[in-house]
């Protein structure tokens, strides 16, 4: 089996025509490239850059080399979607596998010896018999090599029923989601089908109905009376320690028995479990586990005295994959691999239908069967099939049903020619691009411009939102950053610390520099330097800061593997939020002792608006407040959706606020420029304002320069007045106490 490669005959309905970059060598018949660096270039000097149409020509003209591995689209677009979905390990490998039965399939023969071998009664039985007939009774070596191969052959007749039926979902999902090649694919699919329905009915052959139903009556019990008072436990010691005992024993065998293709009696070596702290020559262990095996049995008559007879009546259910349930190959686990003996044996046992376009399958189960996987029990989803109704004249001709993944929906045409994004547009997206979550430009009817992640923007989809995708953060241009990632280029100073020392002195040119939005841009250039991820951290920034709320790029889920699903890098939290505290002495009241006689502290002008994040900002929860990077909280850093978000005006007025020592309780969200200058001028202010009092002590010299700051902080223009107050009240209140705090200034000297 070689890497699908893209042939003429492949149909490339709407991208047929579309503009590609390719590098080629003179001449009408030489083999297009995808890169200039591709190494069956046999010259560098002599190819050229050039665009063509995408064609059948064109293809056929492919190199083979750029045509499994080149880009020949740009990620994230339509085409390099649909390029990426066939190509490679796509629909053209899968249509070339699992359609015949190869070398090293089971044979018929095979299965059938196998399958009489692993239905042989079971060894065990409910009459007991003493330690030593049982040992006469074991099977010699030939018998049981016997037996074990015939588990491998059903080990390896399951695999592949289970990669072809993987493979058949993955090939109608492809199809599904270009449906202009079905008719192209049509004699493949129906190899392939014939092929998994041989594979099934082969698998069938090696499991035992009866056991199946049998396993679903076990995991109906309730847990029976064990007689933990019996003589025979009494080497596990009192009642209570045999009564837990035998209590783990139960649960353990319940749980082999409910999810396992064998008959329950199989699994008596269980009893072997209560020897786990016993030597093999304790008085009385034999009997003990003779007496175990027995209860095991009387376990599993009674599992056996509630099967409904033979012919009963059965239910038909509806076996549906959830989406994104089978991904591409080689991207990690699904649902179908978590899939136990028992689920595997009622898939190939009672399946009767399968409509592969839906992605559902139909099996016909006993009632048993049927409650224990309504019950969601099982690794799939389970339901009663809908009454068949009869749709709506043209209801079948929807877009979303025959339309497809075309350009238009991502960012490989102008913003004037976008087309609705669909759920089904996202998980095509999600299964090809390499770094599928990560913020996106979207642009709806009611809301506007909006900046959210993708899983935020696949549970709008799903909920009706309609709206187009403008750009991605991989799509922020390069020449944004031009010149911005030199780390000692900013504020003018040459410290290249991660974390740079903290000003005290509000003269000082740093001072409030570590709670800037530019601090907080080179310190996340400085955590991803050396790092691939280094140019989209600085992407998802920039997307980011647009945001209003930053609890809403909280994804707050994982993907099929259990891992949590981030829209960018954990470091560039660090770009958007300064985990430190605002030292907010010049404006709380008790420093009012410190302005001129009747004047109110210092107003918050635009600091009042900036955020603050915390765990708790009014004391209704137990324990203190952390903020999002306290390692008291928890080991992400990062903001929740659950986190609570004020300004900083509300979190001066909450008495109930209890901060962590450690952290603070809170972090603010990084300040603007003007946010930083207001808060480096009220600091200089309120030094002043101390100093006034004591300037006969400093000399003449010290009082001129007092005198100087006073009137520079004073006079302002009316542009600094617009960028650092939010009315006329509070500039008029900055300017009485400038005007208060030189005459008091002059009364001193």
């Amino acid at each position: 089996m070689t890497y699908g490669l893209l042939t003429p005959d492949v149909p490339l309905g709407p991208f047929e025509g579309a503009r590609i970059t390719v590098w080629s060598a003179p001449g009408k018949r030489a083999k297009l490239h995808a890169a200039h660096s591709c190494s069956y270039v046999r010259s560098a000097r002599t190819v050229t850059e050039r665009k063509v149409r995408l064609g059948a020509e064109v293809v056929g003209r492919m190199c083979p080399k750029c045509t499994t591995y080149g880009s020949w689209a740009r990620e994230g677009t339509g085409l390099g979607i649909f390029l990426r979905t066939v190509t490679g390990l796509g629909l053209l490998y899968e249509m070339g596998s699992y359609n015949e039965a190869d070398e090293e399939a089971c044979s018929d023969l095979q299965v059938a010896q196998a399958a009489s071998l692993l239905h042989r009664p079971c060894s065990g039985g409910p009459v007991a018999t003493t330690s030593k007939e049982a040992e006469d009774e074991d099977e010699d070596e030939s018998a049981w090599e016997e037996l074990q191969e015939a588990r491998r052959v059903r080990e390896l007749v399951f695999a592949e029923w289970h990669g072809a039926l993987a493979s058949l979902i993955r090939v109608h999902q492809v199809l599904d989601l270009f449906p202009w090649l079905r008719s192209w694919a049509a004699a493949g699919v129906r190899h392939k089908e014939e092929r998994l329905e041989a594979l099934r009915s082969q698998a069938e052959q090696l499991v035992e109905r009866d056991a199946l139903v049998l396993a679903a009556e076990v995991a109906a019990l309730d847990t029976p009376t064990l007689p933990c008072d019996d003589p025979a436990f009494s080497p596990l010691g009192s009642p209570a320690e045999a009564a837990a005992q035998l209590t783990s024993l139960w649960k353990r065998w319940q749980s082999c028995a409910k999810d396992s293709w064998e008959h329950p009696r199989e699994h008596d070596h269980l009893v072997y479990q209560l020897t786990g702290t016993m030597s093999s020559r304790r008085k009385g262990r034999a009997q003990m586990l003779e007496r175990a095996r027995i209860l095991l049995d009387q376990w599993a008559e009674q599992a056996s005295h509630t099967v409904a007879p033979e012919g009963a009546a059965e239910q038909a259910l509806l076996v549906r994959l959830p989406g994104g349930s089978v991904p591409v190959r080689g991207s990690g686990t699904s649902v179908l691999d978590r899939l136990g003996e028992w689920e595997r044996g009622i898939l190939v046992s009672y399946t009767v239908g399968a409509d592969w376009q839906q992605s559902t399958l139909t099996v016909r189960v006993p009632g048993p069967v049927a409650a224990q996987l309504l019950s969601h029990r099982g690794a799939l989803s389970y339901e009663e099939p809908a009454p068949v109704t009869e749709d709506a004249p043209g209801e079948s001709a929807t877009p979303e049903k025959t339309g497809g993944l075309a350009p238009g929906v991502f960012d490989d045409t102008p913003v004037s020619a976008r087309r609705l994004v669909t759920p089904k547009d996202l998980a095509a997206l999600r299964s090809t691009v390499r770094d599928p979550e990560q913020l996106y430009v979207v642009l709806g009817v009611e809301a506007g411009v909006e900046v959210v992640p993708l899983s935020v923007l696949e549970k709008r989809c799903s909920a009706g939102w309609q709206g187009v995708i403008i750009a991605g953060a991989s799509d922020v241009p390069e020449a944004l950053f031009e010149g911005r990632q030199a780390p000692a280029a900013v504020a003018g100073t040459q410290d290249t610390a991660l974390w740079a020392s903290r000003a005290f002195d509000p003269c000082d040119e740093g001072f409030g520099r570590s709670l800037s939005a530019a601090e907080g841009e080179r310190v996340l250039t400085l955590l991803c330097e050396g790092r691939r991820e280094a140019g989209q951290a600085l992407r998802s920034l920039v997307l980011a800061r647009t945001v209003t709320d930053l609890r809403a790029l909280d994804v707050d889920e994982c993907d099929d593997r259990g891992h949590p699903r981030r829209s960018f890098a954990a470091d560039v939290w660090n770009g958007l939020l300064a985990m430190e505290q605002l030292d907010l002495e010049p404006f709380m009241a008790d420093a009012e002792s410190v302005w001129p006689s009747g004047v109110p502290p210092l107003p918050l002008g635009v600091l009042a608006r900036v955020q603050v994040y915390t765990t708790d900002a009014t004391g209704k929860y137990q324990g203190r407040a952390h903020s999002p990077g306290c390692a008291h909280r928890r080991p992400m850093r990062g903001l929740s959706c659950d986190d609570d978000k004020v300004s900083v005006e509300e979190l001066m007025g909450h008495e109930g606020f209890d901060p962590c020592r450690k952290c603070g309780g809170y972090a603010v969200r990084r300040l603007t420029d003007n946010q930083v200058s207001y808060y480096r001028a009220t600091h200089r202010l309120h030094k002043l304002a101390r100093s006034t009092r004591a300037a006969a002590r400093h000399g003449a010299t010290r009082a001129q320069e007092m005198a100087k700051s006073l009137e520079e902080l004073g006079d302002l223009d009316e542009r600094t007045t617009v960028a650092w107050f939010l009315s006329s009240a509070e500039a008029r209140r900055w300017r009485r106490i400038t005007h208060g705090l030189r005459r008091d200034l002059s009364g001193a000297l």
